[in-house]
Formats: structure tokens, C-alpha cells, sequence
């Protein structure tokens, strides 16, 4: 699967973006604050050349973004970063997360994640493993020697806000359940599909906590302070172009985007369209 949009629109959406992380660097350096502590849990999704899909980060600039993460030494495990309820008072850190499980995960970015000793977390969906385009599971099962670790995506990456609730709890529980057994190592944290408010609520939550979960991320914008909710998650997109303001996002200067992310949902949810 490969998120198309046109041209038009990944433009217009680049340089609001930039504008936006511009506009909240000014407001810190006006203010002279510090960027308050928490947990950042940035999200990438491919790590490939092609200028169509906006999501797609390019190689290099990807090499770029995680040597000055290795530098900065802020990179840490969800799981060390993330408890039962939610991030410990005081912990700061940046978690890397990548959704779908594209191949291009281990052709171009497990290379620069091991030679650069950093964790992270793949969410994936089961019934895409071993298809055309995606991971193996022998490509999963060699993951956890290079500090990976293989979370749930549900099973067929659909939006499980719009599905009555046996399936979502089938979703679920399938997902994991596969997961484990071709895994044979415990698989309890979930990226909800999409992730935007539309994708999950109440219900699901309940069911997300019903089938063995201790964390799940949405694609709300911001940082995750004490005493989250660990089945709320927010997490910061990083896609094509954003290379530029990297370090600025980093500093929480994109974090205003939440008003995007809660207000304008469906321009969110239509911005690209995945075959």
C-alpha cells in the first residue's frame, strides 16, 4: 500500500506545515521558555524516493534525522518510556515508531536504525506479512536482534472506528494472536489504523484494553506528558519535506498542529488516498 496525493495538495500541506513549526519558534523565542518535558513518539511510515507519496520520507534525509537523534542520545524504547499509566512524571525521551511494514523498512531504514543502535517499534497488520510489498515473517522473526520490537497495525488496516464492535474486538484479538504465535514474543501495543478521532473512541479503547494491550498510539499531534492515557497516544508524523524543520518539530514547535488534528479530521483523513 502507497499513500498517493496530488501534487497540489502536498505542497499546500509542506509549507503549512513549515510555516506552522516557523510561526511556534517564533512564539518560543519570544516567550524564552524552555520546551516542557515529556515523551515524543514520532511516527514514520515509508522510507523510500518517490515524490508521489507524501508520506514517503527519502533515504537520506532519514539517515540525517536519526544521526542527529543517535547524537542527541534522546532515543528510548516505548516500553521504557511508557508505563502502565501512561509516561513517568519527568521522563523525556524521543520514541521512534513505523507503521504498515513496508519492505522498505528493511531494505532502507533497519540498516541505519542498527548501525546507529536505535529502538524502535513496527506496527504491522497480519494478513499483509509476506504479500507483495511488505515484510516477511522471517523479516519480522530477525527484528528483535536489532532492538526492534513488532507491534499490532489490527489485522487488515482498516479504520476501526466505523466497525461495529464484534470486529473491532476480531481485529484485535486476531492481530495479536497471530502476531504472538508467529513471533513467539509478546505483542502489546497498538497503532491504530489512521488514528485520527474518527478511527478510535470509547468502544474501541474498551476493546483495545479487552484484548491485551498496554499501549496504543493515534496520529493526534503533540507530546505525551505524565499521566496520559497509555491507549491515547500522541504521536508526531513526520513525512516528505519536513527535513527542514526537523529540529523544530523535535522542540515541539508543530505541536499546535493538534488543533488540526482535532478540529479539521476529515481534511486529514482525505489528504491522501492509500491503494
Amino acid at each position: 500500500m502507497t499513500a498517493r496525493a496530488p501534487a497540489a495538495k502536498r505542497l499546500l500541506k509542506r509549507w503549512g506545515r513549515r510555516i506552522f513549526a516557523g510561526s511556534g519558534r517564533l512564539l518560543d523565542l519570544a516567550r524564552r521558555r524552555e520546551t516542557p518535558g515529556g515523551v515524543r513518539i514520532l511516527t514514520y511510515h515509508r522510507i523510500a524516493s518517490d515524490s508521489g507519496d507524501p508520506f514517503a520520507v527519502a533515504p537520506e534525509e532519514f539517515r540525517v534525522q536519526m544521526e542527529l537523534l543517535a547524537e542527541s542520545r534522546a532515543v528510548t524504547s516505548l516500553d521504557e518510556a511508557v508505563g502502565a499509566q501512561g509516561p513517568p512524571k519527568d521522563v523525556e525521551g524521543v520514541v521512534l515508531t513505523f507503521d504498515d511494514g513496508t519492505v522498505d523498512f528493511v531494505e532502507a531504514a533497519l540498516p541505519v536504525l542498527s548501525h546507529l543502535r536505535l529502538p524502535a517499534m513496527l506496527y504491522v497488520n497480519p494478513s499483509r506479512v509476506g504479500t507483495p510489498g511488505f515484510v516477511s515473517w522471517r523479516d519480522l522473526g530477525l527484528l528483535p536482534a536489532s532492538g526492534i520490537r513488532v507491534g499490532s497495525h489490527s489485522l487488515d488496516h482498516v479504520s476501526l472506528g466505523s466497525l461495529p464492535r464484534e470486529e473491532v474486538r476480531r481485529q484485535l484479538k486476531v492481530s495479536r494472536s497471530i502476531l504472538e504465535q508467529r513471533l513467539g514474543t509478546l505483542v502489546d501495543s497498538l497503532a491504530y489504523p489512521f488514528g485520527t478521532l474518527r478511527d478510535f473512541g470509547s468502544v474501541v479503547k474498551e476493546e483495545t484494553r479487552s484484548a491485551g494491550y498496554r499501549t496504543a498510539c493515534t496520529a493526534i499531534n503533540g507530546l505525551n506528558r505524565n499521566a496520559m492515557d497509555p491507549l491515547e497516544l500522541r504521536r508526531t508524523k513526520i513525512e516528505q519535506g519536513d527535513g527542514p524543520i526537523f529540529s523544530w518539530v523535535l522542540a515541539g514547535c508543530l505541536d499546535g498542529w493538534v488543533l488540526v488534528d482535532r478540529y479539521l479530521s476529515a481534511l486529514q483523513n482525505r489528504y491522501a488516498q492509500t491503494g
